[in-house]
């Protein structure tokens, strides 16, 4: 039985990145969720989330004695602000179409970042924009297009279309945001370990969202029912999420992860069909097709060049 077992972790080990990966998508999708089955604002969703992440992160940074005041010293200070704002702007424009989208819809604007990215990289950091980028990025937005469905093209159908265009608006927002995230922690680099970033954007979530919050309306404690429960599992997932994605980026390429988020996707869709009883429709399929195809494409194509280069050092 021992032999059997030591088989098979030694034939498991090389697909234990992608394994990570897969299990970070699917916490991240039942987060989704439960995001959406709550009945309670999302602003205050984002900051219990954050505070539940803050306070599971606190013994991490004490066990592993992890340095804290690093983020505080210059420049790292200012791409740390950049990377807090942008993924608070990120979460809750995340929450907010997942409230008021189909999962699956939501996920797919949202999972368009990786292309925007590398847009924005080009423009600023001066990173390399191959032809293939671009025709994958064309390809990733007409799967937005088709997912928002703006009335503008497919013509209006009364309220509910325009309803839906401007939530999916708030959705790319959020895949703009996510790029911002991305660009900052970039900048930081191995400068600051990374869950130092992670705890002091988890803070500075927890207390924003808040403050804007009780400046637009009246605070109302959650009912005293499941709403409490799934408030607290939202913590949970989104922090799994993140400790399973971080593993994951350790043990395999990040190309080959970020196509492996893309399945956040399909477990979106899956599970909206499951849970809620909506089916998507042929539109959003065909786009979200379109988006998962483009950036599986991307980071395929950037495995396959770092595999190749590693091959001609051999």
């Amino acid at each position: 039985m021992a032999i059997f077992t030591t088989n098979f972790r030694v034939k498991l080990k090389p697909y234990l990145g992608i394994l990570y990966g897969l299990l970070a998508s699917f916490f991240f999708s039942m987060m989704s969720v439960c995001v959406k089955l709550v009945a309670y604002d999302f602003l205050l969703v984002v900051s219990i989330r954050c505070c539940v992440q803050a306070l599971l992160l606190q013994p991490i940074i004490i066990w592993q004695r992890k340095d804290i005041s690093k983020g505080c010293q210059r420049p790292q200070v200012y791409f740390i602000f950049g990377r807090t704002i942008a993924g608070i702007i990120a979460s809750c424009s995340s929450f907010y179409a997942y409230q008021n989208l189909n999962i699956g819809d939501a996920s797919a604007i949202i999972y368009s970042s990786p292309l925007i990215t590398g847009i924005l990289a080009a423009a600023l950091l001066k990173e390399k924009f191959a032809l293939f980028n671009l025709v994958a990025t064309i390809v990733s937005f007409a799967g937005v297009v088709l997912v928002a469905r703006p009335p503008f093209i497919f013509g209006s159908q009364g309220n509910e279309s325009q309803i839906h265009f401007t939530v999916a608006g708030i959705a790319f927002v959020g895949a703009l945001s996510y790029s911002c995230v991305i660009l900052n922690i970039r900048k930081i680099g191995n400068s600051v370990d990374r869950y130092v970033i992670t705890y002091y954007f988890a803070i500075a979530c927890f207390i924003i969202p808040l403050i804007i919050f009780s400046a637009t309306a009246v605070y109302q404690l959650p009912p005293c029912n499941n709403t409490r429960w799934l408030l607290i599992l939202i913590g949970v997932l989104g922090f799994l999420g993140q400790i399973s994605l971080t593993k994951a980026i350790q043990l395999e390429k990040a190309s080959l992860i970020a196509v492996v988020g893309t399945t956040d996707v399909i477990f979106g869709y899956i599970l909206e069909v499951i849970i809620f009883r909506s089916v998507p429709t042929l539109l959003s399929i065909i786009g979200s097709i379109l988006v998962i195809a483009s950036s599986s494409a991307i980071g395929i194509k950037k495995w396959h060049d770092i595999k190749s280069e590693n091959d001609l050092q051999v």
